[in-house]
């Protein structure tokens, strides 16, 4: 040990104290700021994905009204469709024309070929159309795929190699209990529709989030249903981290906290899984939803290679949940999604992991 003189002695000592027991500062995520949505209120569970550069949106619900839904207000599915070309700076959103119908909830992709719309519902029925979206610059078309062999809203699902993966979801939007069930399409083979896997060897779930990692889907987090003493769905927070690789399923590490509704598909980078805020289901014993101050807005990190889950920043500003992601480039963009129960964000943001 070299003889440091005293006062130096005692200042190296404290810097080694403050080292081991003052915690990180916990980074903010790196994000940008895209042109708001041209709508007050915003959506969420709408459908956006990326086709010849342009970001495409539509569909989704809200309270175009203001009135919060335990206060009596109506809450509205929309058809409405927009796009923003991604390569001009000064770029604004255009209303392009409409979905086939009003829908929310389901699951956006970006492909190839254009942005797959899986599913979704509305107040009354939970859909099994599948359609391909796709602009020329000036209007959106839409062709039918394989209809989901049952209907599903609020499913998870990712895109692994060629391969559409959707897992759990519910069939009516006032079902008491989730599905487990786990549905594949490949889109080169079109034709042979979608085609039943093993379902997930646990409770079925919603609102779960999902990734490709590799030739793997991850599925991550998510919340069970049951009925209560009335027969209405009772929420079960899900820490729970799934794989499916080589036709079977296997359980990860847990997550740190529970995440319902984070932005789907996960974002990816260098092999890793970001979950982008969700509910962690610590607020759910308010006298009233008016309470609620907000979803968290930690994102945490999986590495498949460690089997392990870690923070990675947070959020400025409030947190959205119940929103796609689309990558763009080394990017993804979070569009609009839900900040409190009831309230919806017009914003749109790139954030990088």
């Amino acid at each position: 040990m070299p003889n440091f003189p005293p006062l130096f002695a005692m200042l190296r000592n404290l810097a080694v104290m403050t080292m081991l027991f003052t915690p990180p500062a916990l980074a903010t995520a790196e994000l940008g700021e895209l042109p708001a949505v041209p709508d007050a209120h915003g959506f969420a569970g709408a459908f956006a994905g990326i086709h010849r550069g342009f970001l495409l949106a539509g569909g989704g619900a809200n309270f175009p009204d203001g009135v919060m839904p335990w206060n009596g207000g109506k809450k509205v599915w929309h058809d409405r469709l927009f796009a923003l070309d991604l390569g001009t700076a000064d770029a604004a959103w255009r209303e392009i024309g409409k979905l086939p119908v009003p829908a929310g909830y389901g699951v956006a992709l970006t492909t190839a070929e254009g942005v797959l719309m899986i599913g979704g519902g509305d107040a009354n029925a939970n859909f099994r159309a599948v359609t391909m979206m796709t602009f020329d610059g000036s209007k959106p078309a839409f062709h039918k795929l394989p209809d989901l062999p049952v209907p599903l809203a609020q499913m998870t699902g990712a895109l692994v190699g060629r391969r559409v993966h959707i897992c759990g979801g519910i069939e009516t939007p006032d079902a008491a209990r989730a599905t487990n069930g786990h549905w594949a399409l490949d889109l080169d083979r079109i034709d042979s529709g979608w085609v039943a896997l093993p379902p997930l060897p646990a409770e079925g779930r919603i609102l779960a989030t999902a990734a490709a990692l590799g030739d793997a889907l991850v599925v991550a987090g998510g919340c069970s249903l049951t009925p209560d003493e009335n027969g209405k769905p009772k929420r079960g927070y899900l820490r729970e981290t799934w794989s499916f690789a080589g036709g079977a399923w296997s359980r990860l590490a847990d997550m740190p906290r529970a995440a319902v509704a984070a932005a789907t598909p996960s974002p990816v980078r260098d092999g890793r899984m970001f979950v982008v805020s969700g509910d962690d289901g610590l607020q759910l014993n308010l006298a009233s939803p008016a309470e609620h101050r907000g979803f968290t807005r930690e994102i945490l990190r999986f590495d498949p290679v460690e089997n392990s889950w870690s923070a990675s920043g947070e959020l400025e500003g409030p947190a959205p949940v119940t929103l796609p992601a689309v990558p763009w480039r080394d990017r993804f963009i979070l569009f609009n999604g839900e900040i409190k129960p009831g309230v919806r964000t017009p914003a749109v943001s790139l954030f990088k992991p």
